[in-house]
């Protein structure tokens, strides 16, 4: 099951857990909340913010793994 989260890079909305449930946990919360880090997650059309953790500030390399 997936829940809110706030991402650890740009401490704006996004998410954790499955994958399955993203829409149910951030359609409820107005997109200009939500995180702005890639690479955005697509589900039924619609993109979502990277699972918190995962994503990086657009622009930038992504954090090496280990690190």
């Amino acid at each position: 099951m997936c829940r809110p989260a706030t991402c650890e890079v740009c401490a704006q909305k996004t998410w954790r857990g499955c994958g399955l449930h993203v829409p149910s946990v951030l359609d409820s919360v107005p997109k200009d909340e939500w995180c702005t880090c890639v690479p955005k997650k697509t589900v039924n059309d619609q993109e979502y913010p990277p699972m918190v953790g995962k994503g990086h500030k657009e622009g930038e390399e992504p954090p090496k793994q280990g690190e």
